[in-house]
């Protein structure tokens, strides 16, 4: 199958090494033409393109970038995709500390539904409810079991192809409706990044409600209070950055073995500050 992905950051990249590994022929971009863009395309076999042409042919293009970066688009660049090409958008909405507020996502949108209104193509989202370490190999080969992940899409046909590759990827699809439905698996919700089996994500699916969360919101009711939430959350961001550095350069540990360790204190109910704390006070995880 011949794929095209749009991004290469820690989701694309990975996304790019894992299909080019199952025999697929892989084609990506992302918008700076980076160096980076170049190492990745060596490493894995993978052909580099530009936004505009990555499409050329593809049969599935998968989108892989900030929400926010949708509308940075090539208006052109799927003009000259396979027919019946699918469209696949891995992207959260996170308006906090990378999106900024948009207006109709907040009013209600699903998230995956306003990108395909940008892009004017039908899409599936997938990728989009595991933590991005969930991905590599090098995790994956640790684990005691596959986690379920959520596809949702209006059309069967391309669903199904498309919860093929969730496979090959190394996961369990799991059914999560039509687009307008996607809302089930966004941030905050029970089904986003918790590393369920299939019954479970069956569960967390149905336990949703279509309620945003303050944290996954850029909507506050002073000016005041919003630059207070997205200052708070880009710094803690930024310190979450510099202690998977820290955990990188002295355990010699890979990027996404610091991500997970640290996700994995954090999700075993600890204080996150405690927690990142200890990292820069002892360079280590307890």
């Amino acid at each position: 199958m011949k794929i095209a992905i749009v991004g290469t950051g820690n989701v694309g990249g990975s996304l790019a090494r894992i299909f080019t590994r199952k025999g697929h022929t892989v084609t990506i971009a992302n918008s700076s033409n980076s160096p980076a863009l170049h190492e990745l395309a060596k490493e894995t076999g993978a052909t580099s393109a530009t936004v505009q042409n990555v499409a050329q042919g593809a049969e599935v293009i998968i989108l892989s970038i900030p929400t926010k970066r949708i509308l940075d688009l090539p208006k052109e660049f799927l003009n000259t995709i396979a027919p019946e090409a699918i469209v696949v958008d891995t992207s959260n909405y996170y308006p906090l500390h990378r999106d900024g507020a948009i207006e109709p996502i907040e009013k209600g949108v699903p998230e995956s539904r306003w990108v395909e209104q940008q892009i004017n193509h039908p899409v599936i989202k997938a990728f989009s409810a595991t933590n991005w370490y969930n991905l590599t190999e090098e995790v994956q080969s640790q684990l005691s079991h596959r986690f379920a992940l959520p596809v949702s899409g209006d059309d069967a046909a391309a669903k199904a192809v498309v919860s093929q590759l969730v496979a090959e990827a190394g996961f369990d699809p799991v059914d999560a409706g039509g687009l307008d439905e996607s809302w089930r698996l966004q941030p905050g919700s029970p089904a986003y990044c918790t590393d369920l089996s299939v019954e479970e994500m069956r569960k967390a699916l149905s336990q949703a409600t279509n309620e945003r969360k303050p944290e996954s919101s850029g909507i506050r009711d002073s000016e005041e209070e919003l630059k207070t939430a997205q200052e708070n959350q880009v710094a803690f961001f930024e310190t979450f950055n510099k202690a998977i550095q820290v955990l990188v350069e002295t355990k010699q540990w890979s990027e996404a073995s610091a991500t997970k360790g640290i996700v994995d204190q954090f999700m075993s109910g600890k204080n996150p500050g405690d927690i990142l704390a200890n990292i820069f006070e002892n360079k280590r995880l307890d």
